[in-house]
């Protein structure tokens, strides 16, 4: 009798195993989660466009305005995540998630400008190279008047002068050998403007050049109108700033 009484203890302790909570066969462990942002890795602007995948599938996962997105009721172990965004090169990470744990990640895409129109390409150009942040932070001032490379390509402008000729306050002209030069409608006569090119004094800058390759340029149409940066002994007769792509 004692020792069908051991045996029945027995058992009794190995039912107690499996049937303790958490360890009770076929139980379901904790979902994991995933909060997640996307930025351009050098504006550190928000991509809201992206998208998420899950192990090669698209998730159900919606970006906010501040491209911030949650995945709930996820699978714990080993995940590969993927950001798609068209113009950026596709980011994947792989994740291992414990039971119940939320991984807080900012996800950093490379901006390529694949797939792209070319309205957006130089956009982003203009914001993303450090040497035109400074053309940008004057432009958003609104003082003075400037002209983007997408106006550029828009007008069809074939060279400096076709531009500036569209500036109120300044005029082109031109002599019978076909030298242009450019003169502020304030500015006395025979005081030329002093230009600038990739941020630097130039004695001049032909205005028959060729446009291709200019990402943007500035116009200061008197003393009133001149940024400290360009100010000087002559910014009264005006100030031309000229952005080319090519400069390092």
């Amino acid at each position: 009798m004692a020792r069908i009484l051991r045996s029945s203890g027995l058992v009794a302790i190995a039912l107690s195993l499996v049937l303790t909570p958490g360890r009770a066969a076929g139980q379901e462990q904790p979902k994991s989660g995933l909060i997640g942002r996307v930025h351009d890795d050098r504006s550190g602007e928000v991509v809201p466009a992206a998208e998420v995948f899950i192990d090669g599938q698209p998730s159900k996962a919606t970006l906010s305005s501040q491209a911030r997105f949650v995945i709930s009721n996820l699978a714990p172990g080993h995940h590969r995540i993927e950001i798609r965004a068209i113009g950026y090169r596709l980011m994947g990470v792989e994740i291992d998630f414990a039971p119940g744990q939320v991984v807080d990640r900012t996800f950093d895409l490379t901006f390529t400008g694949e797939r792209l129109p070319d309205v957006e390409v130089e956009a982003k150009v203009s914001k993303t190279l450090p040497r035109f942040a400074e053309f940008e932070r004057r432009r958003a001032r609104g003082i003075g008047h400037f002209i983007t490379r997408d106006e550029i390509k828009a007008r069809g402008y074939t060279n400096v002068g076709d531009a500036l000729r569209t500036v109120k306050g300044v005029r082109v002209n031109c002599n019978i050998n076909i030298e242009c030069f450019v003169q502020m409608v304030r500015a006395a006569p025979g005081c030329g403007p002093t230009y600038y090119v990739d941020g630097q004094q130039a004695r001049s800058f032909a205005e028959s050049t060729a446009i291709q390759d200019i990402q943007g340029i500035e116009v200061y149409r008197g003393s009133a109108e001149v940024p400290g940066e360009y100010s000087g002994s002559f910014a009264g007769c005006g100030v031309v700033a000229i952005w080319t792509r090519a400069a390092p």
